[in-house]
């Protein structure tokens, strides 16, 4: 009996929901409904029953919400209730998005969250509290009047993720940090060791991991988690023993995809050094923990070093620019690459899994691995893929998202993953080739065939896994598509020579390619943060001191994280 083999993502952390925002709504952006016609063959869809799960709110309707549990700080969710917009925690008036006010309105939230077993009557506590501003999309998205040609401006004004989530979730998805508010200026919660230390409280486990349980029991063949956290403060330990549990209750696979925030990273009474080493130490703290306990992690960023990057330097994809420090923009990306390079383990009728995934790109134990991607793809209109492959020479496809980390072309292990192409565009009928028929790629059938072919040329003594699917990348609100170039058409394409897309048109969908690698020059990146260590001053780090964090601990991780770095030490070897 075929299984939907489901998948639980975990979101610790602002970014990381920054970035989860995204990717929800990305992947409702993907739905299929019965009066659409959508050119994409059904098995090169999404398996939306991996990510989701179906329910019934307390009206009795069918929800189809995201198998997600949330952690963030008090004041992050803006106008959002914690549990969730589903089941009768708002009342619309007059167009406006209201919390429930006394009276009648309080007594129906509460017998409401009783039967939707939100919570217990003995424990339930009702309170009302002043309205939360709401973002002008919010505003539209409730009146079902949200206008694509409307410029809403989200980069500039979006305070939360909850500013531009279209997805909504689960009344057991989103859990708040007790005592722990969000300061803009500095991280709440600051340090590797105080995550792990919150962890262990009862006031935080004991609910989470019955969440946990909750969402498990409801799987037919679950086959693993995504855990995406903030790695430069508190929630790095969070997410870790997070980890921890999950091995030792569930025994699944875990993919593990660590933040680096893409802005100078604060903490409580720390001068710009301390905060450095502050971020150091959290960084070797969860390394070390990965290294055990996900089956394969991957460090994302769009900054080209998180280490004394004082002027915020970021990676560049062609056709595309925005603001190096913006929450809001950055996170799309890096939301972009987790949809696209997951999309393999994800399509209906896919032979694929998590665990295979993880074991084909992080052989023998060389569980860290480095992101790429190219965003738009770079095709340019009227171009077959022969073409665009056969002239790119030696310039590298992918730029990488991990940051401080190239893995080079030769002996590298990868998965890779095209979305967007529609096989129309792979070469030209046998009567107009040409000049294609002379090319060893002509015999290629598929995009999947013609990218492994073009790795297996370019990349000496390396092993590609390439998957494919036509479904581009939807680029409508609330994506940030003001990233893209006036060189870059509607449908994500780069246009001829200095062509420009008409005025008031906007770029709806773009192809894209993104890739998981794993070679020996990995092992730079972990020489870089040892590097780093050199310059820490554990005894002058009050904040870990507080935590709980010793001498011995702290020793014993830079050891193992050595050793983990001898695993990249042979160049040769896959």
């Amino acid at each position: 009996m075929d299984h939907t083999r489901e998948i639980l993502t975990f979101q610790f952390g602002t970014y990381a929901n920054y970035v989860g925002a995204h990717f929800w709504n990305q992947q409702e952006a993907n739905f299929r409904y019965e009066d659409e016609s959508d050119q994409v063959a059904e098995e090169q869809l999404p398996n939306n029953d991996i990510l989701y799960r179906e329910g019934l709110n307390a009206l009795n309707r069918t929800t189809y919400t995201p198998r997600l549990l949330s952690v963030d700080l008090a004041g992050t969710l803006g106008h959002i209730p914690v549990t969730g917009e589903l089941y009768g925690n708002f009342v619309q008036r007059d167009g406006e998005l209201l919390p429930l006010g006394t009276g009648e309105e309080l007594q129906r939230a509460r017998q409401q969250a009783e039967e939707s077993g939100v919570s217990a009557s003995q424990h339930l506590d009702v309170q009302e509290q002043p309205q939360a501003p709401i973002s002008e999309y919010q505003r539209d998205l409730l009146k079902n009047s949200v206008a694509p040609e409307k410029n809403y401006k989200l980069a500039e004004t979006a305070n939360s993720w909850a500013d531009f989530l279209y997805a909504r979730y689960h009344p057991r998805t989103l859990n708040i940090l007790p005592g722990l508010v969000r300061d803009p200026t500095v991280q709440a919660l600051g340090t590797y060791s105080a995550g792990t230390e919150l962890w262990q409280g009862a006031a935080f486990n004991d609910e989470f991991c019955d969440r946990i349980r909750l969402y498990v029991e409801e799987c037919d063949g679950l086959q693993g988690f995504h855990v995406l956290f903030d790695i430069d403060d508190g929630f790095g330990g969070l997410a870790v023993k997070c980890l921890e549990h999950l091995n030792d209750e569930y025994s699944r696979a875990s993919f593990a995809l660590p933040l680096h925030h893409p802005r100078i990273t604060s903490y409580p009474q720390a001068d710009s050094r301390l905060s450095h080493s502050i971020r150091v130490v959290n960084s070797v703290l969860s390394y070390n923990q990965l290294s055990e306990q996900a089956a394969m992690f991957t460090p994302l960023s769009t900054l080209e070093t998180i280490w004394r990057n004082t002027n915020l330097k970021s990676r560049s994809l062609p056709g595309i620019q925005w603001q190096a420090d913006n929450l809001y923009q950055t996170s799309a990306l890096l939301a972009a690459f987790l949809d696209t390079a997951t999309l393999g383990y994800r399509l209906r009728q896919t032979p694929e899994s998590l665990l295979r995934f993880c074991e084909r790109v992080s052989p023998s134990g060389r569980k860290m691995t480095a992101a790429g991607m190219a965003l738009p793809f770079g095709l340019r209109e009227g171009q077959d893929l022969i073409e665009f492959l056969d002239q790119s020479g030696d310039h590298a496809l992918l730029t990488q998202l991990t940051p401080g980390c190239e893995p080079g072309t030769s002996y590298v292990m990868q998965s890779v993953t095209a979305r967007g192409i529609p096989a129309e565009r792979l070469k030209r009928p046998r009567e107009q080739a040409g000049e294609q028929l002379r090319m060893a790629a002509y015999g290629c059938d598929s995009v999947s065939h013609m990218l492994q072919l073009y790795y297996q040329c370019s990349y000496h003594g390396s092993v590609t896994n390439a998957a494919a699917t036509p479904l581009p990348l939807k680029t409508q609100l609330p994506f940030p598509y003001e990233m893209f170039s006036v060189g870059i058409s509607g449908n994500g394409l780069r246009l001829p020579g200095e062509s420009e897309r008409e005025p008031g048109t906007r770029v709806d969908s773009a192809p894209m390619l993104a890739a998981l690698q794993n070679s020996t020059k990995l092992g730079e990146h972990l020489d870089n943060l040892h590097a780093q260590t050199h310059r820490v001053q554990l005894a002058k780090l009050q904040a870990h001191s507080n935590s709980g964090l010793e001498r011995d601990d702290y020793e014993t991780a830079l050891d193992q994280l050595l050793e983990f770095r001898d695993l990249y030490a042979d160049s040769q070897y896959l």
